[in-house]
């Protein structure tokens, strides 16, 4: 009871006020992934990496982030201390960030070797401070206000994200010009630790303590988590998939920036172009899956995502590759969309068991890029067309699951909420897919059931309220009856704005 009060006493305290500062923490949190990631590869490239190391580049802080999601489970459990975590660890992202600008400094082949290491650390601690930033927000903004909240962090994330890609094209192209390319990687990076320092500073001022009641504060384990059969499909499914996107995707840049000679100007229109096209496609392609489901949807954009990288092999036309990328936002939209739905509904919104697919995820995405430099290294010593090759074998292997995987993963029902308030955030920023949006596990809402048709005759019982629904008026929920449920796209369908 002591512990409840003093989540109650937070969330009366912290206001609407420090709700938006929490929200448009995001801008920053975006701005830092953003001018980190999208040219992290063309700093590696740039130092005098090759394939496998610019695979190790493109994947390890991804795979780190999801890791230390396991771990951060351990680190939050006694300690009650939220606000002060979340500072220490993005402290040390922030002076991750910086370091990666000092690798220019040391000799090749420790430069690699240091980007790789530091990049590994900085997006680590970002993970452990993933979980403790999702307690934070359950326990400090009321669940009436999680709709308003998500959303407008979400269009924050967007915006800083784009910034981040733009303004570093921008910076690497004017820098490079004048013969400071070194220079340009160097400020990116001080510009990435600044604004990840940034979001430190604006976290609302609240009493530090216990963000969530114990009950649900369980605890993840390293044991893999039992699962049904439909999660285990989709699960193979969709780590199939990963690892022959990865065979190629950290090759995009590279192949860009040293076989086409495009400028970084360009080369930012064009990582932001499916970026811009998913954002804006998102809220369409939630409604095609209010109306069909998940599972049509999925098993459609499976294929579609399938010859994304076939594309590249066609012609290297800048404006035949923008047009690729606007293929590649809307399908990877829909695609993403559908695989958020498909793992909460698979789930029903278990926080361990989402945590587990994203570290097995990451490992995946390690095995993919190693796959792909190695492919690189091999054609390239013998005189051909590496990185094409990379792409065309990344396409092979998109197929092979759509061909033998995809038709299994059914069962997946429409759920009970509506798709536009999915729990989802940005993730990484990618060549081909722009922002990639995942789950949040975590948060815990109540999900309203879908509202009765006009007209409609009213039960002489009421019914059962099951894991997906709960009574939309009176009474609190139990935790059995709470699901994973934000908006990170629409907070216009909220009951009630600020």
């Amino acid at each position: 009871m002591d512990t409840v009060r003093a989540v109650e006493s937070v969330r009366s305290e912290i206001g609407a006020r420090g709700a938006r500062r929490l929200a448009f923490e995001g801008a920053f949190q975006a701005l830092a992934q953003g001018l980190g990631e999208a040219y992290l590869g063309a700093y590696a490239l740039y130092l005098g990496a090759g394939g496998l190391a610019l695979g190790l580049v493109a994947t390890l802080p991804t795979a780190a982030t999801s890791a230390a999601q396991i771990l951060a489970r351990r680190v939050r459990e006694g300690s009650g201390e939220t606000r002060r975590l979340l500072r220490r660890a993005w402290s040390a992202q922030a002076a991750g960030y910086a370091a990666l600008g000092l690798c220019v400094l040391a000799p090749f082949p420790w430069s690699v070797g240091s980007l790789i290491a530091l990049g590994f650390l900085a997006w680590g601690c970002g993970g452990v401070a993933i979980p403790v930033w999702t307690s934070l927000v359950s326990g400090a903004v009321p669940t009436a206000r999680h709709g308003w909240f998500f959303g407008l962090r979400g269009a924050a994330q967007a915006s800083g994200a784009l910034a981040a890609i733009l303004s570093g094209g921008i910076l690497l192209s004017v820098l490079a010009g004048s013969g400071h390319e070194a220079l340009g990687f160097v400020v990116i990076f001080a510009y990435a630790a600044l604004a990840r320092a940034a979001g430190a500073i604006l976290l609302p001022r609240f009493p530090d303590g216990p963000c969530r009641p114990p009950e649900t504060h369980r605890s993840i384990g390293l044991r893999p988590p039992r699962s049904s059969h439909k999660f285990r499909r989709l699960s193979i499914y969709l780590w199939s998939l990963h690892l022959a996107t990865y065979v190629s995707s950290p090759f995009f840049v590279p192949y860009m920036l040293k076989e086409l000679r495009f400028s970084y100007l360009l080369v930012g229109v064009l990582i932001a172009t499916p970026a811009i096209v998913k954002v804006c496609t998102l809220r369409l392609w939630g409604r095609l899956a209010d109306r069909t489901g998940p599972g049509p949807v999925l098993r459609a954009t499976g294929w579609l995502v399938a010859p994304v990288p076939a594309l590249w092999l066609l012609s290297t036309s800048p404006w035949w590759i923008l047009a690729a990328q606007v293929y590649s936002g809307l399908t990877w939209g829909a695609f993403e969309l559908a695989q958020a739905s498909s793992i909460l509904a698979t789930t029903r919104g278990r926080e361990r068991q989402v945590a587990w697919f994203n570290t097995v995820d990451g490992g995946v995405l390690i095995v993919g890029s190693l796959l792909g430099g190695a492919v690189v290294n091999l054609v390239n010593a013998r005189g051909g067309a590496g990185y094409l090759a990379a792409m065309g074998l990344s396409t092979v292997l998109r197929l092979a699951p759509a061909l033998g995987l995809l038709g299994r993963v059914r069962g997946i029902g429409r759920p009970s909420f509506s798709h536009l308030l999915l729990p989802l955030r940005v993730w990484t920023v990618r060549p081909t897919r722009g922002l990639t949006l995942r789950l949040r596990e975590g948060i815990l809402l109540v999900a309203p059931r879908r509202d009765r048709r006009p007209g409609a005759a009213v039960p002489a019982k009421p019914r059962r309220t099951s894991r997906w629904m709960s009574p939309f008026r009176g009474g609190s929920p139990s935790p059995a009856n709470r699901v994973m449920h934000s908006s990170q796209t629409d907070a216009a369908r909220t009951p009630r704005q600020p």
